[in-house]
């Protein structure tokens, strides 16, 4: 399984294809990616997608909670890290 570090990178690579008027210098860990626009709904099932191939475990959609796509560092906290987070 990738570092945090790595999914993080992976995740902010691919924001940036998907959100062009956001650019590499503006996107943070803390950057609200769907409140602020720059994601919008079509991207959540490539994004749930990407999440999956990165910790090589697929996601049960019932668990999903509101705000768990919030930004990077959310992401990485609830679906990253060494071990699959329940």
């Amino acid at each position: 399984m990738p570092s945090d570090q790595e999914i993080r990178d992976r995740i902010r690579a691919w924001v940036l294809t998907k959100a062009p008027d956001l650019s590499a210098a503006d996107l943070t860990d803390r950057t609200p990616l769907f409140e602020e626009r720059h994601l919008r709904s079509v991207h959540l099932p490539e994004l749930l997608l990407l999440l999956e191939r990165l910790r090589a475990s697929p996601i049960d959609v019932e668990d999903l909670r509101p705000g768990d796509f919030r930004d990077i560092r959310t992401m990485v906290d609830r679906f990253g890290g060494a071990e699959v987070k329940p």
